[in-house]
Order: structure tokens, then C-alpha cells, then sequence
């Protein structure tokens, strides 16, 4: 998830387990201690989307990490605790909270790889046992209803100054509900899959991806040993899936963009579902193309938001720089517009009064 969500759901995981030893203060440290993981982005920062794609949710994100960082983290929010309160007081602290502390920075360093599993980017939850990206398909990286809840209990909390078993109630109840709903997003994307599979008809790998800001509409990709099919499906307007054909070409230059070290680390990021395109360039060589099917959607993006090119000269190896890029989307309203039609389905009912 987003940090943002990430961070509000620390917060809620300290307001509802930590409250009433910790104070208010649980719900700030949960916040700031569910971001750190995310800290791995500096990598990008320093590296380039290559190192992004390599070690984003890679080290702090491994399910081991909160269980070994986590006690010294709370041991030294609890020692700043100490400091602060003699500092204050002039008096030996009260050292009761040690255990509080401690816990919460292990549930919060915990939960932020679990809720990032349920999204498709993969994570690799098992390092440094393996290096498997792992993912759910269940929800987007933003989810609005999602934070909404989260944000709810919240702001709830931090009114509730003298209530502190209100603001536990509360914050309980928001992780529930977030439980409840990545369980029904869960859900859908296998009743999407299943609904694909019968719609394509005839043996393939079927895997569907939720769409940003909602679970309801999904990306289906489809791979047969000679193309790649791409359709979208809403739960809310059931209809046939419209599926768009791209050949695989599993030609020499492919393989050897494919050989190196950046197609391979793309082939990993991308958990096996990059659709890769040899495109003469005029020349004499080949531009390479590889993009994450995952993530996409209809018109410039139909083939992934983002991906790897290389030319391959006349003797079939790689010359020159292997570049990233993104692909740019139209940030408009018309285009908020036309996600609306095709989530609620009203494009295709569109469609169909035309024909008519």
C-alpha cells in the first residue's frame, strides 16, 4: 500500500493494542515506525529504477525484520521515553513500558509487509531465505474506502483524549473492517480469474490485477506459449471480456536483453509477466522492448505503465545503455470520466446503444 496507508495503520495498530499503557503517543510512534520500511526507496533515490526495482521491499519487508529490529527500536523509543520524562520531572522514571514499546515496534515493522503482500507489486517476504516475490492480488496501492476507514479511527482517537478504551474500540473495529474488506478483494480477484478462464476459453496462465483506487474492475492477462492477451473485467457490469492480442516473439534478440543482467532483474521484478517485443529500428539491429503486464491500462499504457528497452545491433548482442522507462497517462477528467464508464460498466452500455 501507499505510505500514507501505511502509516495510518500503524497508527491504528498503537491506538488499539497500546493506547492505554502508551497514551496518544502510541498512535504517533505506530505511524512513524510503519513508515520506515519504506525507506528502502532511497535506493532508487541513489541507484535508479533499476535499484528500486531490485530492493524495494526487499530487506525491511521480510517478515523477519520486525521480529529483529523491532526490540531495538522499542528498547530506544522507551530509553528517549525515560530521558525526556526525568528531564521533566527531574525524577527516576517509571519503567513499566519497556514491554509495550517493544511490542509495538514489532507489530508495526510486521504488519507493513502483510498489508503490502495483498497488493501485486510483490514483496519478499522470506528474505534473506529467498529472494520469491510474493503477492495477492486483493488490492490496489491506493485504495481510498481503505485509508478512509483507517483514517476515521484515526481522528477519532486523537479527539478521544480521556477515552481511551473509545479510541481501542474504535481502532479495533477499523482493522477489522480493512481485514474484512482485503478478504472481499481477495475474493473477487479469484472470482475475476475464474470468469476469465471460462471467457478465454481454451488453456492458458489467467491472472487478474486490481486497478487503482477500487477492487471492483480488474486487468486480466492471459499467456498461451504463442501471445499474450490483455482485457478488462468489472464485477459491478458483468459482460464478456474484450481481450487484445500481442504476439510472442521469442527471437534471438529478445533472448539476449532477456541474458543480461537488467532483463533478468526486470523478468524477477516483474514475477514473470513482462511481454517482450522485438521492433526494428531501421538500422540494421533490433530495439528490445519489455513491459510488466501487470499494470496498465486501455489506450498508451495497454501494454504496462512502465518497463526496459535495448538495442540489439546486427550480431545479436546489446549495444549501448539498457534504459528504463515509464510510460506517460493522461491525468485528465475525461479520463477520470472514462474509468468511471468502464468500472460501472456504463462504456459498454454506451457501446451497445450506438450499435443499436
Amino acid at each position: 500500500m501507499d505510505s500514507v496507508t501505511q502509516m495510518l495503520f500503524g497508527a491504528v495498530v498503537g491506538q488499539a493494542g497500546f493506547r492505554k499503557r502508551l497514551g496518544r503517543k502510541a498512535m504517533v510512534a505506530g505511524a512513524a515506525i510503519a513508515f520506515l520500511p519504506d525507506l528502502d526507496v532511497i535506493a532508487g533515490w541513489s541507484g535508479g529504477t533499476f535499484a528500486a526495482w531490485e530492493h524495494h521491499r526487499g530487506l525491511t519487508h521480510s517478515l523477519f525484520f520486525g521480529p529483529v529490529a523491532g526490540p531495538l527500536l522499542g528498547w530506544m523509543i522507551w530509553r528517549f521515553e525515560r530521558w525526556r520524562r526525568q528531564r521533566r520531572d527531574g525524577a527516576a522514571a517509571d519503567d513499566d513500558t519497556l514491554r509495550p514499546w517493544v511490542w509495538l515496534s514489532i507489530l508495526a515493522l510486521l504488519t507493513h509487509p502483510l498489508i503490502d503482500l495483498f497488493t501485486s507489486y510483490g514483496t519478499q517476504l522470506l528474505w534473506p531465505l529467498t529472494t520469491t516475490r510474493f503477492a495477492i492480488d486483493s488490492m490496489p496501492i491506493i485504495e481510498p474506502v481503505y485509508s478512509l476507514a483507517l483514517l476515521i479511527a484515526v481522528v477519532i482517537g486523537s479527539l478521544a483524549r480521556t477515552r481511551p478504551t473509545l479510541a481501542q474500540d474504535v481502532a479495533g473495529a477499523a482493522l477489522l473492517f480493512v481485514g474484512v474488506y482485503t478478504c472481499i478483494g481477495w475474493a473477487l480477484n479469484e472470482h475475476v480469474v475464474g470468469v476469465a478462464r471460462a471467457d478465454f476459453g481454451r488453456p492458458a496462465e489467467v491472472s487478474a490485477y486490481p486497478l487503482l483506487f477500487q477492487p471492483y474492475y480488474r486487468r486480466v492477462v492471459a499467456f498461451t506459449p504463442e501471445a499474450a492477451y490483455v482485457g478488462y473485467y468489472t464485477v459491478l457490469a458483468p459482460g464478456p471480456i474484450d481481450w487484445q492480442r500481442f504476439p510472442i516473439e521469442a527471437t534471438p534478440a529478445v533472448a539476449a536483453v532477456r541474458g543480461t543482467r537488467e532483463g533478468a532483474l526486470f523478468d524477477w521484478f516483474a514475477m514473470d509477466k513482462v511481454l517482450w517485443r522485438p521492433l526494428p529500428d531501421g538500422s540494421g539491429g533490433t530495439t528490445v522492448v519489455g513491459t510488466d503486464l501487470r499494470y496498465g491500462m486501455m489506450g498508451a499504457t495497454n501494454t504496462g505503465n512502465w518497463g526496459l528497452r535495448a538495442r540489439v545491433d546486427g550480431a545479436g548482442a546489446p549495444s549501448g545503455a539498457i534504459q528504463a522507462f515509464t510510460v506517460p497517462r493522461e491525468v485528465s477528467g475525461a479520463a477520470f470520466r472514462r474509468y468511471w464508464a468502464a468500472i460501472t460498466g456504463a462504456d459498454r452500455e454506451q457501446l451497445r446503444m450506438v450499435r443499436n
